[in-house]
């Protein structure tokens, strides 16, 4: 009786192991159809919020972690304004005559032999014209005091409306999550739904420090998996739903830790149009951390410069002058190099990465450089978790055992 226990139970752990596989087609479709109901629900219809481009997916899943929403910023902090401003006074006589005393008193200077009674009417009219040149700015500071005080009215009644845009925002994504979350039906209990405030540019930005700004003060809203299917199921109310869902409305950004940073700079150098062998860096390397989750990497990687019209350079290869063909074939031959080197990179100059907990992730979001027709990914994710660094720092791992745990992702062929 206890072999046919123990074959029954084995079948049931093949059965559940076989059951977490993910459906990758499914899940894409389940992401598409979660981000037009967010999208909707936070009355978003204008999609210029959203990009097209396949290389800037606003959804994502990440095994271990869960999946990651992006919820538009620009429509809640929009708002643009001009103060009214009072009509300025035309000081323009009073500017010539100045320029008059001025002079007067130039002619009073060099001419010793005026008379005394020449010299008080020039003096009378001097104060004259001082005094009217202050009343002059005293009326200009007047109406500039009141302009200011129409601007920060302003101000407060747009800072009004972007409280409450944003408080709107957050009541539609935790209606969205109670409601709508279990419908990306592969996720584990264990998993999260992230959704995170972001741009258009979410995943391949060309200016670094645009990236740290967008990360101040950014909405962001998380629930568990498994709150939202024990509310779907009946075995908590809405209420207490909606307490276990995590609301960050103002989180300060947390800087990259000493090793992850220095990691970071030795992989923007080895990039670099001078080093590279083959793709190199548009741009700069930046960045999110996210709590949980680990470090996100953005890396926006091109290959040449055209030259003409009709002709391009590849730098990294000392090539000048290729056609459209030959550029095309060249870049083509160097991706399986790049893909190969880029995992022997990181795993090489990873070694003194240490600040990563075992569950948490390095991941690497790479958009390859643009070669249409040759059949190669348009972007490429490489994952990379904690215990794989630390194993490999603790003599657990040989380098080309760390290689192999680093799971690729490529995107569509173009």
């Amino acid at each position: 009786m206890k072999k046919y226990s123990l074959i029954i139970a084995l079948c049931l752990f093949v059965g559940t192991t076989l059951a977490q596989e993910i459906d990758n087609q499914k899940m894409e479709k389940d992401l598409k159809v979660a981000q037009t109901v967010l999208n909707s629900l936070v009355n978003d219809s204008n999609s210029r919020h959203w990009s097209n481009d396949s290389r800037d997916k606003q959804t994502q899943y990440i095994e271990g972690y869960g999946v990651i929403l992006s919820l538009p910023k620009n429509h809640i902090f929009g708002f643009a304004f001009a103060p009214e401003m009072p009509p300025m006074p035309d000081i323009s006589d009073a500017i010539a005559k100045s320029f008059e005393v001025i002079e007067d008193i130039q002619i009073d200077i060099d001419d010793e032999e005026l008379e005394a009674e020449a010299r008080a009417e020039m003096e009378k009219e001097r104060a004259e014209r001082r005094e009217e040149l202050a009343l002059r700015q005293a009326e200009l500071e007047k109406r500039a005091a009141v302009a200011m005080e129409r601007a920060q009215f302003k101000i407060k009644e747009m800072d009004s409306m972007r409280e409450g845009k944003v408080m709107e925002n957050t009541e539609n994504v935790i209606d969205f999550l109670l409601d709508y979350g279990h419908l990306i039906s592969q996720l584990k209990d264990s998993d999260k739904i992230l959704v995170m405030e972001k741009g258009r540019d979410v995943n391949f930005y060309s200016n670094a420090g645009r990236v740290e700004r967008l990360k101040i003060n950014r909405l962001s809203v998380e629930a568990e998996v498994k709150d939202l299917r024990a509310f779907q199921e009946g075995e908590i109310d809405r209420e207490e739903a909606k307490s276990r869902i995590v609301v960050n409305e103002k989180k300060e950004v947390k800087p990259l830790e000493k090793d992850i940073t220095l990691f970071q700079t030795i992989l923007k150098r080895l990039y670099a149009r001078d080093l590279s062998d083959t793709y190199y860096l548009n741009g700069g390397m930046p960045h999110e951390q996210i709590d949980g989750l680990g470090v996100i990497f953005y890396m926006d990687m091109v290959s040449s410069v055209r030259a003409g019209n009709e002709s391009w350079n590849v730098p990294t290869q000392d090539k000048e002058n290729l056609s459209q063909e030959e550029r095309d074939k060249l870049i083509k031959s160097m991706y399986p190099t790049f893909e190969e080197e880029l995992k022997s990179n990181i795993i090489e100059y990873g070694k003194n990465v240490s600040s990563l907990a075992n569950t948490e992730q390095l991941i690497f979001k790479v958009g390859i450089t643009r070669c249409e027709g040759c059949e190669i990914p348009e972007s490429i994710e490489l994952q990379v978790k904690g215990k794989t660094f630390n194993e490999l720092k603790s003599g657990k791992l040989t380098e080309n055992q760390a290689v192999k745990e680093i799971k690729v992702v490529k995107g569509d062929l173009q």
